[in-house]
This record gives C-alpha cells, sequence and structure tokens, in this order.
C-alpha cells in the first residue's frame, strides 16, 4: 500500500496548475488569467478550482 503524503499547500497546488496550463501553450500571465475565470465561471477559490486541474491530470478527477 503506497503511503499517503500531506496534500500540497495552496501556492504549490496554483504552481503546478499554471505549469499544466503552460504546457498547453499558455503563457504564464495567459494561464493565471484561465485559472482564475474558470475558478470563477465554476465559483469556487482559485486554489481549489487549481486543485480541481491537477486532479484532473493525475487522473484523479471523478
Amino acid at each position: 500500500m503506497p503511503a499517503r503524503t500531506a496534500p500540497p499547500a495552496a501556492t504549490d497546488v496554483v504552481g503546478v496548475a499554471l505549469k499544466v496550463l503552460m504546457a498547453q501553450g499558455l503563457s504564464r500571465s495567459a494561464a493565471y488569467a484561465a485559472l482564475v475565470s474558470m475558478a470563477q465561471d465554476r465559483g469556487v477559490p482559485v486554489a481549489r478550482c487549481a486543485a480541481q486541474v491537477v486532479a484532473a491530470v493525475d487522473g484523479r478527477a471523478g
């Protein structure tokens, strides 16, 4: 059974989500704007939206 690690801090999750979006060809400022826009559309904080992006990339999204 794999060991569970503590979830990363919110700033780390946002950084990882920005890297994911930048890997899709966005500049850093465009990636941040996209993340903020996605969060506003969903009515969640930016950190929560970033966690959802990271979870989706990791294959943990339901």
